[in-house]
């Protein structure tokens, strides 16, 4: 096998769920005391992405070697055309979201008491856009969203059976674009533990299964609705599936699932109506140009949404440098 299809056996550049995470983050219709719906503040953060998971690609939980250096770059579009809440009847009639986010991200490997480590370091930025529910109007948001921190280790690092195992905890740190009165916004204003378990089995001849589980835990946003309200929310739990198959020492494609569940937010202590409850589908192409040089594509889509703005398309474009 060339370098090249070595390289692309050990990359690991895990994507952030900035994106999905305004289904899982909006705060949504609230019926006031004279009985009018109103809408609360949306936020959107890290975390890509429902107040939100990391999203995993195929064969991210294969650990690079020690000293490997990545810089990642995601280039994220999404659309959507519905709001469904918890528990109520969807709006489908001029209603939508769309959003264009880009992540930056560093990753670095290394070894530390007989362990394969990796640092990881992802600041987002983006704009929301054409956001409106039933004809009112959202507005639009733009900035710098919450960074996302990240130590993960390898429990399991097996290269001859091709069996890994590593737990990854992402911090989210709330210091992105957030303004209280706002129906949008990139950061969040508030913190966010993911802890996310991932699996990587080689199964021969080119296949490989990868599978992650994750659990999140939101503090509070004493800024949330009128800007004086506090919102709250239940832990959300993710599990994600990827079989890839590398037909060509520099290709590889994957299909994928997600499905989110929990997350049930609270306005005050009353429940807002949105929640992370989605399943997703996922397609993905990747291509080493050069040996140290990788692009991959991704499309998803969400099905059985309930809580929130199911994305009608997300597309991807990563590029990732090793040094």
């Amino acid at each position: 096998m060339s370098i090249a299809g070595v390289i692309s056996r050990y990359i690991a550049a895990p994507q952030h769920d900035l994106l999905t995470s305004i289904r899982g983050s909006a705060r949504a219709w609230l019926c006031s005391t004279r009985g009018v719906l109103t809408y609360s503040s949306l936020a959107v953060m890290c975390s890509v992405g429902p107040a939100g998971a990391i999203d995993i690609n195929s064969s991210d939980y294969l650990p690079a070697p020690a000293e490997t250096n990545l810089l990642v770059f995601y280039s994220q579009y999404a659309t959507r055309s519905e709001y469904v809440p918890k528990n109520g009847v969807a709006s489908t009639q001029n209603t939508g979201l769309d959003s264009y986010v880009d992540l930056l991200r560093y990753v670095r490997y290394f070894d530390m008491a007989g362990m394969r480590w990796a640092f990881q370091a992802i600041v987002p930025a983006g704009t929301l856009y054409n956001g409106r529910i039933s004809g009112t109007e959202l507005g639009a948001a733009a900035g710098i969203g919450d960074p996302i921190f990240s130590a993960d280790v390898w429990l399991i690092n097996n290269k001859a059976t091709e069996t890994y195992l590593a737990v990854a905890p992402y911090l989210y740190v709330p210091i992105g674009q957030y303004s209280a009165t706002a129906p949008l916004n990139m950061g969040e204003n508030r913190w966010k533990l993911d802890l996310q378990v991932g699996y990587y089995q080689g199964l021969g001849n080119g296949f490989a299964l990868e599978l992650a589980g994750d659990v999140i835990w939101y503090g509070s946003n004493d800024s949330a609705g009128s800007g004086t309200q506090t919102l709250r929310q239940d832990n959300t739990y993710q599990f994600q599936a990827w079989l890839s198959y590398a037909f060509a020492p520099t290709w590889s494609a994957a299909i994928g699932y997600s499905k989110f569940w929990g997350g049930t937010e609270y306005l005050s202590g009353v429940e807002s109506g949105n929640a992370t409850s989605r399943d997703q589908v996922r397609l993905e192409l990747s291509k080493f140009v050069t040996p140290t040089f990788q692009v991959l594509g991704l499309i998803q889509r969400d099905f059985n949404t309930s809580g929130g703005f199911p994305e009608d398309f997300r597309g991807t474009v990563r590029l990732t440098q090793i040094f």
